[in-house]
């Protein structure tokens, strides 16, 4: 049974900005908190970050399947063993603080662990959502998202 969160958060910087940091797979490195590097092993059909691009990020490989820049990203990534599959979407909305940043995860669950697999996905993406915003707006030159061609 899949398991269903969402989390929010908002960030001074404009869309764009954060859209770049979600669809560049190094930038995640930058502000997702991991430890090994976050890389592209597969570039999207019409485009390199674009639906069908693959990146792998830790243990997880993360294929993309929604991309509509400044607006909307999702992935459906995949872990394990065991195999685990969390299907993901960002949504960038504009919000009097400048953007609203909505990431909504669901998690294929496993039999009894439905309440621990929820709290985790939910700090998770709690945390990812906070660091992408963070991160946006203090983004330094040499961030891999602010190269040309990122959307």
């Amino acid at each position: 049974m899949p398991y269903g969160i969402e989390v929010t958060a908002t960030s001074s910087a404009a869309a764009d900005v954060i859209f770049k940091h979600l669809c560049v797979p190094e930038a995640w490195g930058e502000w997702g908190g991991f430890w090994t590097r976050a890389r592209r092993e597969a570039a999207g059909a019409e485009h390199p970050n674009g639906i069908g691009a693959v990146r792998h990020v830790r243990s997880w490989r993360a294929e993309v399947v929604a991309w509509d820049p400044p607006r909307h990203y999702g992935y459906i990534a995949q872990a394990g063993p065991p195999r685990r599959r969390l299907r993901a979407d960002v949504t960038l909305e504009p919000h009097v603080k400048g953007t609203l940043i909505r990431w909504r995860g669901e998690i294929d669950g496993f039999p009894g662990i439905g309440p621990v697999a929820r709290a985790a996905l939910r700090r998770r993406l709690g945390a990812y959502a906070r660091r992408v915003a963070w991160h946006s707006e203090r983004c330094e030159p040499g961030c891999p998202a602010r190269l040309p061609g990122a959307i």
